[in-house]
Formats: C-alpha cells, structure tokens, sequence
C-alpha cells in the first residue's frame, strides 16, 4: 500500500457542524489525516434528527452560507463540499437501497484503500461497504449502545452481529469497549486515540473563584436531573448548560426555571465554552464509551466530576473525582432515567469549591494527567495501523 492512502469514512451523523463527541472525534482525524496528505472522503446526512443542526434542506444551505462553503449537487438528494481538504458527500437519502447505490457509487469513483464504518445505527451503511469493498471494510466504533449484541445494546441484530465479523478490523476508543466486544461476541478489537483534542499548547481556563459549573448536552441520558438538582442546592453559585443534540423541550423548560443556570450556544470549537467554565460536571445515566469532553476539559486545569460509569473511569485517567449514580434502567429496549441520590456529587463540588487548595491541587493533576494522555495519541500511529492491517 501506499504510504499516501485514500480513505473514506461512512457515518450516519452529521458531519458539519459536529457537536456529538464521536462526530467531532470522526470529523478531526479526517482533518488530520487530510493534512498528513492521505486523500479523505466521507458519506453522511446532511440533516439531523437531533435538537441542534440543519433540519432541512433549507437550514443546511444557511449552514454552509454561514461558513462559507460552496456546495455542489451532482445528485438531487446529495450535497458536495470540501471542509479543510476532506471531500463531503452530505446526504438527504431515506431509501436503504438509494444509500446502498450510493455508497457503492462512491466507493467506485474515490477507490478509497479504506472504507471506514463508524457505528451504524441505522443498519445500512456495514452491509454497503461490504458489498462494494469486502475487502477493505473496517469499523470505527464509538457508540456502546449501537453495537448488535450483548445487555447495552438498543438493537440487537443478528445479521449486523455476522457481517462485523466479516470486517477486516474493528477499532474502538476505549478498553471498556474493547473488553465489551470480546465479551459479548469474541470479536477482536484495536484500541485507537483519536486526534480529538489539537494542538497544544492548551490555555489554563481553571480558576477557583471565576466561571460556570457547566453541563453538556443536559439530557435524561446524560444526567441532567443532577445538573438541576445540584444547581437548585447551590443557587449561589452560577451554572451554565449547553443543549446540543439531546436537550428536549422539558429539559428547556426545566433549565429556563432556574435563575442562576445560563444557557451557552453549542459550537464545534469546544474552547470558548471550556474557557468560562469552572468545574465540568458529567453525570451520564448511561454507558459513556468514553467520553472525550473529560480529557478536553482536563487539559485546560478544569476539574471534572464525572460518572462512575462505562469508559468515563478511562477518560478520567486517574484524577478525582468519580461519583455514583443510579444506572438507566432497561424497559422494553429503552434507557429510562430513574431518581438519583445526588448527595455525592453535592457534597463533592461544595468542598472542591470552599477549598482553593483542594480546587488548584486538583486543576494541577487533571492538567499534568491529561497532557501525558494526549502527548500519547499519533495521527501517524493510526495511518500505520491501517496500512498493517492484513486483507487477505
């Protein structure tokens, strides 16, 4: 192979703007892939279904206009661009058997070494690559819960469980979910870091006595009865949230009661947000399969409370504080959220901010922790590892 590759990445999110941590995970090693002069492409929606993004055709056009990106439509339904040399095929296909045509098509045109799959939610795009590319079909796996088998997935499948044994490798972003794969089907998996986090150096937003108590996507799913609970607590105290793709319209209205909770717009840059915050609360119900916003708040000295669940534990690298919750309860293929005991993480943040030494001793650690874990992560690592792959 090449030491040049071409490589295109099949997801079914979004790819602009990412707010997700797996889009913005799958869209920044594309960017750096596409700097170290490998040829990158990627297929994916170009409307969500989430609360934040283009929700139609119309709100996509604003979008690019609003970055100054000028699309193409060598098809009705598909909308070409190019984001920091990464070729973009945006999508507004329905159809399984168009998305498979599609897919095919493309595979065809960019004669990619590599089709990277991410997670598949909706069951067409593995079946499409494997059928056009067999063998040079790989998985790029971030979401736990979308996997086909075993006690967390949403949707068992059969069909999807034998066709990921056909892949020729499955990469995955934590040893949490590394050991759920081989547990659950004895499939073998590669843990990869993903270049998620830039260049350093990175800026000390951490201050004791400034910034918000800031929550991330409040959801069911990522703990938003917490966030409220522990800003009802402290209503001294100032608080911030920032809805992306899980935020409803109860949780809205819940967030909007509360005087001392400010609503900060999402945005692909995570900086500005890290910047005016002072701790970073992630109490996820559900299984994180890692969590890339702990490491990316670590890195500019924020503390972070954060579930002790899933791969949060991984993303924590060690440093206080993980903390309790009730787990989602599993009803009729659903995570439903059920009442927490929120005396922890109350008592938690209440003593790391009473304490200015307490608080710098913990910025210090997160800091030094987080800038061994990221000095580890190599674009070029993960070139490699694609080009060993065996494809027999």
């Amino acid at each position: 192979m090449e030491s040049n590759m071409r490589i295109l990445l099949l997801q079914d999110e979004i790819y602009l703007p990412s707010l997700g941590g797996g889009t913005k995970a799958d869209r920044m090693l594309l960017e750096a892939l596409a700097c170290e002069d490998h040829r990158c492409a990627v297929i994916g929606p170009a409307i969500t279904r989430s609360t934040t993004g283009p929700h139609s055709r119309e709100e996509f056009a604003q979008e690019m206009a609003g970055r100054g990106i000028a699309v193409s439509m060598p098809q009705e339904d598909i909308f070409r661009y190019t984001h920091k040399a990464v070729e973009v095929d945006a999508t507004d296909i329905a159809d399984p058997d168009r998305m498979h045509d599609h897919v095919s098509r493309r595979i065809q045109e960019f004669g990619p070494d590599w089709v990277l799959v991410n997670d598949d939610k909706r069951r067409v795009l593995m079946e499409s690559a494997l059928k056009a590319a067999p063998e040079r079909t790989a998985l790029l796996l971030q979401t736990i819960v979308q996997l086909p088998f075993g006690p967390l997935a949403v949707q068992e499948s059969r069909k999807q469980t034998e066709l990921m044994h056909r892949a020729k490798a499955i990469m995955v972003i934590s040893e949490f979910q590394r050991r759920y794969i081989r547990t659950y089907s004895g499939l073998a998996a590669r843990l990869v870091r993903l270049p998620v986090y830039g260049e350093g150096p990175f800026a000390l937003h951490g201050r004791f006595d400034r910034g918000f108590v800031t929550m991330i996507n409040p959801c069911d799913l990522k703990g938003a009865e917490i966030f409220l609970s522990l800003a009802r607590r402290f209503p001294k105290l100032q608080f911030a949230a920032v809805p992306t793709w899980g935020t409803d319209e109860q949780t809205f209205a819940l967030l909007a009661e509360l005087p001392n909770v400010h609503i900060l717009p999402a945005a692909d840059d995570i900086d500005p947000i890290l910047e005016q915050t002072r701790v970073l609360l992630v109490p996820s119900l559900w299984p994180e399969t890692f969590g890339y916003v702990v490491p990316e708040a670590m890195l500019r000295g924020i503390p972070v409370l954060a579930a002790d669940v899933g791969g949060l534990p991984e993303a924590k690298l060690g440093v206080d504080y993980l903390l309790p919750v009730s787990p989602m309860e599993r009803r009729d293929g659903r995570f439903i959220a059920v009442p927490q005991d929120v005396t922890p993480w109350a008592h938690t943040l209440g003593a790391l901010l009473s304490d200015s030494k307490l608080y710098d001793r913990i910025s210090q650690a997160s800091r030094e922790a987080a800038c061994r874990f990221v000095s580890g992560i190599s674009t070029a690592a993960i070139a490699q590892l694609l080009t060993g792959i065996d494809r027999s």
